[in-house]
């Protein structure tokens, strides 16, 4: 085994950079299983800081060796998913030098919340709903990755400097491959360690048996400590029941709130949520002064202080099995190819795949179809190329999906956009309820082959999605073959009842089950077109269209947080998914988060210029946060790429006629 990396520091004049790249600046912190250092990229213009962090596994023989190697390149694979979320640090690199391995990623800057609350001062309500949407929001994008995070708590939640949004750590492989790799030295099936922070962890976790439901506990506990100014530490729980009491410490809650979060840190996780997107629905769900509430608090500033995505080093409240590690618990699906031994939990129901190459995710997407447009109100939300509506300057925000969704009556026919007319208020809204408008905009033809068109295909012939069976008989091709035709021609009613004959034939065809939650979609039955996404989505777990068609169903039944979390998961599978990352950015318009719809639509218009949807509600977002002269600008390039676009056409006047341009 080589010498401690510090020592080897010491015996050189010039010390070589890790991984001939990363220089070292100094040491941040450190523990049984790894160190932590800040250093430098010389790789990349202007030498950008990041986090390095080292894992020395404790093994003595190359058959050791050799597993921790396997297990730590699948945790770091895991990584690599995870920070395609915009509230998770990036893994930017993994290697091995010396049988040491080693991490970089994203360094952040900002603070800890462990520091906002050293005060122990109460929180208003809003605030702590604020910081719920926030940590749920990323939460359930994790768990939806089938990871569990399992050290939740102030110490590991960062507020960005940048936009003042709570940024989630210490993932890595470090704990993980190490608590693993001593099961197998001593031949357990079953995680012994408990890794966590007293305070935070709930029972099952503490025997070894963590479950997606051990992270709401955590969430609950870091929202209670907000709203109280207690330390869990210092709450007490019922002899009786084991529940903990801390609503005597806040006796004015709204009860609403109250009971959210006693529901999230119920000493039986049976009784808590599920997951964090089941919370996510509750908590939109609590009365709507409260949510509006929420919307309008201003965080204050964050000094710019360097924090690195693998740990928090600066923490100080409650113990952690290792000062310096970090902890996520993979449920891989039992048998999945390439995965390590799991451990073993007493979870019911399917889990999905954990890990995605490129190769297995092209082979099972296939060429998908070219999604084309419905027309909604109140942003474009893209199913392939087009919207969701007319924007007007008649209110404050975009009203709900509920109210103005209409089904079409007639898919072949071709209504035409409704534009809405200018009034003297303040901010972009909808303004009328259009009907689905499937002529609006090109063809699914040439919609895949112009940039303007669905996320990008393989330019081969169709490959057989991930849940078809090779075997498939010539019959059922056909008919899926002539059901994909229908529906480019826009012929939904007929396309639907090809793809049901094609499912009939071959009820494991994730394509026809996607194909049908489309056509299901285009028809205005978005329950159907849920359950059939749900449907592809349980054959082929890594269908990035089936995931952003369930987002887009959830978005027109008003389940805006949940659609949010299917576009992060489309985006995770690609993350150069241009109409996922704008159908994100609508979503997060619905929830009235500006700052993040901006960064998601500049992310769209980044990948695909010539997405015009993207650059209108870019324009109206931008408005909403008081940028005129820029919100008119955008709205100015979706005219340049479409100008027959009534809709930015409409808000492009009433955006003139108050700003004088």
């Amino acid at each position: 085994m080589a010498l401690n990396f510090l020592r080897r520091q010491q015996s050189t004049d010039e010390p070589q950079p890790l991984g001939g790249r990363y220089h070292v600046l100094s040491r941040l912190g450190g523990g049984g299983f790894g160190q932590t250092f800040l250093a430098e990229d010389l790789h990349l213009p202007g030498h950008p800081r990041c986090v390095v962090k080292q894992l020395k596994p404790q093994v003595s023989d190359s058959a050791s060796l050799q597993t921790a190697r396997r297990l730590f390149d699948t945790e770091a694979q895991v990584l690599y998913q995870l920070g395609s979320h915009d509230q998770i640090p990036r893994l930017l690199a993994h290697f091995e030098q010396s049988q040491e391995f080693y991490l970089a990623q994203e360094l952040v800057e900002g603070r800890l919340l462990s520091q906002e609350l050293q005060s122990n001062q109460p929180w208003s309500e809003a605030q702590v709903v604020a910081l719920l949407q926030d940590l749920l929001t990323v939460l359930a994008f994790v768990h939806q990755q089938n990871v569990i995070h399992r050290d939740i708590k102030p110490a590991n939640l960062i507020r960005r400097q940048r936009d003042r949004r709570i940024v989630l750590i210490d993932f890595g492989a470090v704990k993980q491959v190490s608590t693993q790799l001593a099961d197998t030295r001593t031949h357990q099936t079953n995680l012994t360690i408990s890794i966590g922070t007293q305070g935070y962890m709930p029972n099952e976790q503490l025997g070894g048996n963590p479950r997606f439901s051990s992270d709401l506990y955590a969430v609950g506990k870091v929202a209670i400590q907000a709203l109280t100014g207690v330390h869990p530490r210092h709450l007490q729980e019922d002899p009786q029941t084991g529940e903990v009491v801390w609503r005597d410490r806040a006796p004015d809650t709204t009860p609403e709130l109250a009971d959210f979060l006693d529901r999230l840190i119920r000493y039986d996780f049976r009784a808590r949520y599920a997951t964090a997107v089941e919370a996510l629905e509750a908590l939109e769900a609590l009365p709507e002064e409260l949510r509006e509430a929420s919307t309008t608090v201003v965080w204050p500033s964050v000094p710019a202080q360097a924090i690195p995505g693998l740990e928090g080093p600066l923490a100080t409240e409650g113990t952690t099995v290792d000062a310096g590690s970090v902890g996520s618990t993979l449920v891989p699906e039992a048998g999945l190819a390439g995965s390590w031994t799991p451990q073993k939990s007493s979870q019911t129901g399917p889990t999905v795949p954990m890990m995605v190459t490129g190769s297995s995710q092209s082979a099972s997407r296939g060429t998908p179809l070219a999604l084309q447009p419905i027309t909604w109100v109140a942003a474009a939300l893209l199913l392939g190329a087009t919207a969701w509506g007319a924007w007007s300057l008649l209110g404050d925000r975009p009203q709900s999906l509920e109210a103005s969704v209409q089904a079409s009556q007639s898919p072949e026919a071709s209504p035409p956009e409704t534009a809405a007319s200018p009034a003297p208020t303040a901010s972009p809204t909808p303004s009328s309820a259009p009907s689905p408008s499937p002529s609006a905009s090109p063809s699914p033809a040439a919609a895949t082959a112009s940039p303007t068109g669905a996320s990008p295909a393989p330019a081969a012939q169709p490959a057989t999605p991930a849940g078809t069976p090779a075997n498939s008989g010539p019959q059922a091709a056909q008919v899926l073959a002539s059901a994909q035709k229908l529906q480019e021609a826009e012929r939904y009613p007929e396309a639907l009842s090809a793809f049901d004959q094609a499912i009939a034939l071959q009820e494991g065809s994730a394509e026809a089950h996607q194909g049908r939650c489309f056509a299901l979609n285009k028809l205005g039955r978005f329950d159907e077109a849920l359950s059939a996404c749900n449907r592809a989505i349980a054959l082929n777990s890594n269908y990035p269209e089936a995931h952003w068609s369930r987002g887009f169903a959830l978005d027109a039944t008003g389940r805006h947080g949940e659609a949010l979390a299917a576009y992060d998961q489309a985006i995770a599978l690609n993350p150069n998914y241009s109409e996922a990352w704008s159908n994100r950015g609508a979503a997060l318009l619905m929830l009235k988060r500006d700052a993040e719809a901006l960064a998601a639509f500049d992310r769209a218009t980044e990948l695909n210029p010539q997405l015009a949807e993207a650059w209108n509600n870019r324009g109206a977002t931008l408005w909403n946060l008081g940028r005129y002269e820029e919100a008119l600008a955008s709205v100015n390039r979706a005219l340049e790429i479409r100008p027959d676009y009534s809709d930015a056409r409409s808000l492009q006047q009433q955006m003139r006629a108050r700003i004088g341009g």
